[in-house]
């Protein structure tokens, strides 16, 4: 069973086995802080019993006045955890978060 909750930087220190796979792309340290600290919001991730990470979504909002968007910036599921549709779930919970805001 996932849960899907918001990212922490916590889940920095568990996230090898999404990041370590060829087709993910990694970004330094203080990238995921700046995003956790400036969008909290966009920030989610799927965790399996044990709190093991499943994957996560990265996201961000830009623009002004009619061309404000929400942005993917990264969005990566596990190898052993993908095909269960989780990078949709959460890329829908994104698509909400950015139309309520």
């Amino acid at each position: 069973m996932t849960c899907l909750r918001r990212f922490s930087a916590h889940d920095l220190f568990a996230f090898n086995n999404v990041n370590l796979d060829y087709f993910t792309e990694t970004y330094h340290l203080p990238f995921y802080l700046q995003y956790l600290a400036r969008w909290p919001e966009y920030c989610l991730c799927g965790t399996a019993p044990g709190e093991v990470v499943q994957g996560y979504i990265l996201g961000k909002v830009e623009g002004d006045g009619p061309h404000w968007h929400g942005h993917v910036t990264a969005v990566t599921v596990a190898p052993v955890f993908r095909r269960q549709k989780l990078a949709e779930q959460l890329m829908q919970i994104l698509e909400d978060t950015t139309i309520k805001m």
